[in-house]
């Protein structure tokens, strides 16, 4: 009888072990530098985001550089559209989806673990797994485009 208790207690203890390591430990995403650009202009800043930008199209990648940004900035303050074509035709879309990164190099993404989406993300109702970024602290005139494979399983950080 205390044997069946010992091994009960065991394996509830090993069960909420799993269960509080699963909620809290985060993953890991590898990720590596695909192109480096000058910001489009020296009045451009966007060193304050926090977040990135997901493009899985060459589509989501014009959006990100220049559509986007036309509302905020006047023009010749933003990329030139046959620039950012150009550059998709050298991306593969294919196999690799791309972050964006402004100002800032990406040091560590991370996925979600059910922790850090809870504390770190603003979307919970989107299904899609957050991918959560820790910056260098070095503001540059660059910006940045990471490819990571290609999923359907992942998308920036939410407000």
């Amino acid at each position: 009888m205390m044997r069946l208790i010992n091994y009960c207690v065991a394996m509830v203890t090993l069960v909420v072990g799993l269960c509080i390591l699963f909620y809290y430990y985060p993953r890991h995403v590898s990720f590596e530098l695909a192109k480096e650009i000058l910001k489009p202009s020296k009045e451009f800043d966007n060193s304050q985001f926090v977040g990135f930008e997901y493009a899985d199209s060459k589509d989501k990648l014009l959006y990100w550089l220049v559509e986007h940004y036309k509302h905020f900035y006047p023009e010749g303050q933003v990329y030139d559209s046959n620039f950012v074509d150009n550059l998709g035709n050298e991306l593969d879309f294919q196999k690799f989806d791309y972050i964006i990164t402004y100002q800032k190099q990406l040091k560590e993404l991370r996925r979600h673990s059910p922790y850090l989406t809870k504390a770190k993300d603003g979307l919970y109702f989107d299904k899609k797994t957050p991918l959560i970024p820790t910056w260098d602290s070095v503001i540059t005139n660059k910006v940045y485009l990471y490819r990571i494979k290609k999923n359907n399983k992942y998308r920036s950080l939410g407000p």
